[in-house]
């Protein structure tokens, strides 16, 4: 059977729109940041672990745990405190970066695509 042509979409892959370049220079921006902080902190970590073998410092780890769980844990509706997941922190971040921002969803898309080529 003959079938009709398929309708034409009015979306273009093609073009960019301005908040997808934003989307896409954030999401890049955020990606090579979080591998500079996290070189930064590994190699803050593989420090202290080395001064401390050789008994110059002494670092006081659960001390350090219980400081990072104050700034990072939130309190759930029963009370218990949860570590954040990647989709918690992903969210607070969509929402902190599209504030005020009207291209909200085309942002978000070029957030996702600055990530993944970043």
């Amino acid at each position: 059977p003959n079938l009709p042509p398929p309708p034409q979409s009015t979306v273009n892959l093609y073009d960019l729109t301005f908040g997808t370049v934003c989307g896409v220079c954030a999401g890049v921006f955020v990606k090579k940041g979080a591998r500079l902080v996290a070189f930064f902190l590994g190699g803050v970590f593989v420090l202290l672990q080395y001064l401390g073998s050789l008994s110059l410092v002494r670092v006081d780890w659960p001390r350090m745990a219980s400081r990072f769980e104050n700034l990072f844990y939130r309190g759930d509706a029963a009370g218990k405190r949860r570590p954040p997941t990647i989709g918690s922190v992903l969210r607070w971040m969509i929402d902190f970066l599209t504030a005020d921002f009207q291209a909200r969803a085309s942002f978000i898309a070029g957030f996702a695509l600055g990530l993944r080529i970043g």
